[in-house]
């Protein structure tokens, strides 16, 4: 049974990871009932010390507490479609949903791993499975209202300024926005917008005010709004595009 991603690694143009999804799941369905669902998933262990996952649970956490409100993580794209034990990896790290707007902002979090160019790529594969679920809607167990329905999808990478080292990055982004353009997404699905942009945090976020999961816990799960939390909460606020100037972008 295919994974409903089979064959989309190293894309950058989003129709045709959409048509290579249609390919895998001709017929779709899903057994999952969070497919596309809004949540905060704040667990995390006392001896974790990624910083991908300190600082997307400490957003989850600092949500959960009301001090970043609208933000959500670890949205499943995939859940139970086709062969999902081959899509465990397949949530996306964060999500900031303006129901006032119906703007939802798809974030793929990065530090420590890949590289600018493939996490681009990697959003783009999240927007394809966005746009195949609200195609197949009818047929799939997505709930109405919300992310389903929303008029604008920003698909977005969100890092440290130095992560964007890759000297290819300007090149493949200009190249993926022009096809997001020339897919013509609104012409499909009445009424939806898709924009794609890199990000990086504030020059003075170059590092994390905590070093494991108990300290995240410490710092970001309480009720009062703590100093760690307010730097997490501003450099988010602080987020710039890398290339506002770019073709395509939004920042």
């Amino acid at each position: 049974m295919a994974s409903l991603f089979d064959g989309t690694k190293g894309m950058e143009n989003i129709g045709d990871m959409l048509s290579q999804m249609e390919a895998n799941i001709p017929h779709p369905w899903s057994t999952s009932k969070r497919l596309w669902q809004l949540r905060r998933a704040t667990d995390i262990s006392s001896h974790n010390r990624s910083r991908e996952t300190m600082l997307e649970k400490a957003v989850a956490m600092l949500a959960e507490n009301e001090h970043m409100p609208g933000w959500f993580n670890q949205c499943p794209t995939a859940s139970g479609i086709g062969d999902s034990s081959r899509s465990r990896h397949s949530n996306i790290d964060l999500v900031h949903w303006s129901r006032a707007g119906m703007r939802a902002r798809l974030i793929e979090l990065k530090w420590d791993s890949d590289n600018p160019s493939e996490a681009v790529q990697q959003v783009l594969r999240y927007g394809a499975a966005y746009l195949f679920c609200r195609i197949h809607r009818n047929r799939l167990p997505v709930r109405r209202g919300s992310v389903m329905d929303a008029c604008d999808i920003s698909l977005q990478v969100a890092a440290p300024a130095g992560y964007y080292t890759d000297s290819g990055l300007r090149h493949s982004l200009t190249r993926a926005r022009k096809h997001l353009a020339r897919f013509d997404i609104g012409s499909r699905i009445d009424g939806l917008s898709m924009s794609l942009d890199v990000l990086a945090f504030p020059e003075w976020f170059d590092g994390l005010p905590f070093a494991n999961g108990e300290e995240v816990r410490a710092e970001c799960s309480t009720a009062e709004l703590t100093e760690a939390g307010r730097k997490v909460r501003d450099a988010f606020d602080g987020l710039a595009s890398v290339y506002p100037e770019a073709d395509g972008g939004r920042p």
